[in-house]
């Protein structure tokens, strides 16, 4: 051997050692834990590398996509913190401390409308100006802000639904600048009832303290003490503030959400508790706080809210007092496919059928890939029902070597974990998952669907040791449901209080955060749900139906507002394309098409997609907003809409789909699936959601005569007797999707 020729081998030897070395071995796979060349991870927008602003004593994984995170990400460069929209109030740190507003009516501007950011205080000490702010802890839907100066400590806790703020104040006295002379309404020394603009606050200081008024600014002392509260209050009464003083010593020291699935009645209790710290006792201090509900929250609790009231981008907030509630839901049921009882041609169905399975899966970016095996994934189940076994396996072989090669690492595609940052990122990369962080949830929600389509047909597959763990880090990367493995943040993508998720790692936007695409957060929701159920992981199956029942409670509000209650008055739109922290925009982030604005919160549609149907007289609205803006009937993504229109006009929902053999398939769709779609539901009907079921799989619809089809999905291993809370029985075999009617 030459030299030449050994100084290359042992250079290969010691590219494989190294790359084995920067490996973890998951099962059969594995995860990168070092970026290959030329790749990035979470950056600024210069492009430099980002470091998370945190304390000192920051001990929790880094919780990116919150509404918060702009506090820890700087991605235009604050080092402080873009605003964050908590509502009912708003906040911004400065050097100077932590601006509070409230906005209660809305702007408009073209096709959008907002509550923006007007601050009326500006809280801090006297004195204290730092050079950035950091997050020094968080709840599930609180955090905890720092400054220093080196002389002086300002610390506030804040969050979802709190009115309240609270404050540590260490090294100089309480400084509140306001933005303009208040009017006083009630001075009891440590306690101030204040007017700022219309705005209407309360201040609340130790015992004993004073709150000194000069001008627009106000100080205080603190009687010695280091602590203090600020409240917005929905009203200028001595009542309403005395109700706020007796709750503004109960320092919230954390947040926490928890849920319960009940399979048997198909119900999700989930509980919103508050941990508090009493400053001081007496005079009728309470050890317990106020929260002000959102309408996805007060419409579905059996605790009792006060007469209190705030507005808000997603509507009108209850006021709450108590440190927990809890509400409950019902969860419709997802499948894995659409039963097999269209009147379709089956020889036509699988021709089209056999095109899908000659397509290739090529390397791509996470989501364009991932579209492209939810694509097959679904025909996999067509091609199944026709006995097109050869077919059905080709298929599954190709999404296999596609997502085996994502889960190995060293090669063309591979995810990478971050340490610094409690991320997995796949590579190669697109719509800024890597360098922001962004769109976990969406892009994961393809490759979990994919490998659940797996598990119902290679159960060895699917398991822990083999591939499964790759599986299960994507579902905990995108939203972790395990407290103690702090590799990642819990709940990152999915906001517990606001009920929905963001997808915007840093969320430093003027807007705040914001999610698009929210049938895509639910897509992820049903993957999770299907492939717990498939695998037997019951702790992942309950996450998957507590997502995705509690977004379906949030989408119908606050994307499409259901029941005309959220959306301002005269607003004059049916849905929204995007929902921001401070506002809701009939946009896109990548075009003004009616199409993409009203069809990126329906697509992909799947048989887990039912959530939609809930309320078809609404899907015919928002499908004939679409066909009005562009001259009668959708122009682009016409399958999409095909497919929409049938949850609530089946019938009508093929005859256009007949009239057009020419259409060009959405890049996500297949005319398999489609016609396979159509033909079965206007064989079935609409979705009757009055109808639940003993398992998490199942649908029932209910056709124009009223004769209803019960289907069920079986994923056990053996066979199961499904009791519909009708009465209704069907016995599914193992492994199995079985249907009935009841003439």
């Amino acid at each position: 051997m030459t030299r030449s020729a050994l100084a290359l081998v042992l250079l290969l030897l010691t590219s494989a050692s190294l790359a084995a070395a920067q490996a973890e071995q998951v099962g059969r796979g594995s995860y990168a834990t070092v970026l290959a060349p030329g790749d990035v991870g979470a950056s600024l927008v210069s492009g430099e590398a980002a470091t998370p602003l945190v304390s000192v004593g920051f001990d929790q994984p880094i919780q990116t996509t919150d509404f918060w995170s702009s506090l820890l990400y700087p991605f235009f460069g604050d080092q402080h913190s873009g605003v964050l929209y908590s509502h009912p109030i708003s906040a911004k740190a400065v050097a100077t401390g932590l601006q509070i507003g409230y906005t209660p009516t809305p702007v408009f501007a073209e096709n959008d409308y907002a509550y923006p950011h007007r601050p009326q205080l500006t809280v801090g000490i006297e004195g204290l100006s730092t050079s950035q702010t950091v997050a020094d802890g968080y709840g599930d839907w609180t955090v905890t802000a720092q400054w220093t100066d080196g002389t002086r400590m300002l610390h506030a806790t804040l969050g979802h639904g709190l009115p309240f703020v609270f404050f540590e104040a260490e090294g100089g006295n309480a400084h509140i600048a306001l933005s303009a002379s208040p009017t006083v309404w009630l001075d009891a020394g440590h306690v101030l009832g204040i007017t700022v603009e219309g705005r209407h606050y309360g201040l609340f200081g130790p015992s004993g303290s004073e709150w000194v008024v000069g001008g627009s600014t106000l100080t205080s002392a603190l009687g010695g003490q280091t602590y203090f509260s600020v409240a917005l209050l929905p009203d200028a009464t001595a009542a309403t503030l005395d109700r706020f003083r007796a709750r503004a010593y109960a320092f919230v020291t954390d947040s926490r959400v928890a849920w319960q699935y009940d399979e048997a009645s198909s119900c999700v209790q989930t509980t919103y508790s508050y941990t508090t710290e009493l400053k001081e006792s007496g005079n009728g201090q309470l050890n317990e706080t106020l929260t002000a509900l959102y309408r996805h929250q007060w419409r579905h609790t059996t605790d009792t809210v006060t007469d209190l009231r705030y507005a808000s981008p997603r509507g009108e907030m209850r006021l709450f007092e108590g440190n927990t509630f809890t509400t409950d839901l019902r969860f419709d049921g997802i499948l894995p496919t659409l039963p097999d009882r269209g009147a379709y041609s089956r020889g036509t169905l699988a021709e089209l059928v056999g095109q899908v399975a000659q397509q290739a899966l090529r390397v791509g970016p996470t989501y364009t890939n991932g579209k492209a095996m939810g694509r097959m994934a679904r025909v996999i189940h067509i091609a199944d029902q026709l006995g097109r076994d050869g077919e059905r396996d080709a298929m599954l072989d190709k999404l296999k070597a596609r997502l085996e090669e994502w889960f190995t690492a060293g090669g063309a595609q591979q995810y990478v974990y971050d340490a610094t940052w409690h991320t997995l990122t796949g590579y190669p990369s697109d719509y800024y998952a890597d360098s922001q962080i962004n769109d976990d949830h969406f892009h994961a929600g393809y490759a979990i669907m994919a490998a659940a389509t797996i598990a119902q047909y290679d159960p060895a597959w699917a398991a822990q040791a083999h591939w499964g763990g790759m599986v299960n880090l994507l579902i905990q990367d995108a939203s972790n449901w395990d407290r103690t493995d702090t590799r990642f943040p819990f709940l990152r993508s999915f906001d517990a209080y606001a009920g929905h998720a963001w997808a915007s790692g840093h969320g430093a936007f003027d807007e705040g955060n914001n999610q698009e695409s929210s049938s895509e957060s639910m897509h992820f929701a049903a993957a999770v749900i299907l492939w717990g159920e498939l695998t037997g992981q019951q702790a992942i199956r309950d996450l998957g139906v507590y997502l995705y029942a509690t977004e379906a409670s949030a989408i119908e509000q606050y994307w499409f507002d259901v029941e005309e209650a959220v959306f301002p008055t005269d607003y004059g739109r049916t849905a929204l394309g995007i929902v921001w922290g401070r506002e809701g925009a009939y946009t896109t982030w990548f075009g003004d098409a009616p199409e993409f604005i009203h069809g990126i919160n329906i697509l992909p549609v799947t048989s887990a997609s039912m959530y939609l149907a809930r309320h078809p007289e609404y899907v015919s609205a928002n499908y004939a907003a679409v066909a009005e803006a562009r001259g009668g009937a959708p122009r682009r993504w016409r399958d999409v809409f095909w497919q929409y229109l049938a949850f609530s006009e089946p019938d009508r929902a093929l005859d256009l789909y007949l009239a057009a053999p020419d259409y060009r398939p959405f890049d996500g769709e297949s005319r398999a699936h489609t016609m396979h779609w159509l033909y079965n539901m206007a064989a079935m009907g609409r979705i009757d959601p009055t109808v639940t079921a003993d398992v998490a799989t199942y649908s029932v619809f209910r056709d124009a005569d009223g004769v209803p089809t019960y289907v069920a999905f079986n994923a056990g291993d053996a066979a199961r007797t499904v009791t519909f809370s009708d009465g209704f029985t069907l016995d599914v075999p193992a492994r199995s999707l079985a249907s009935g009617s009841e003439q």
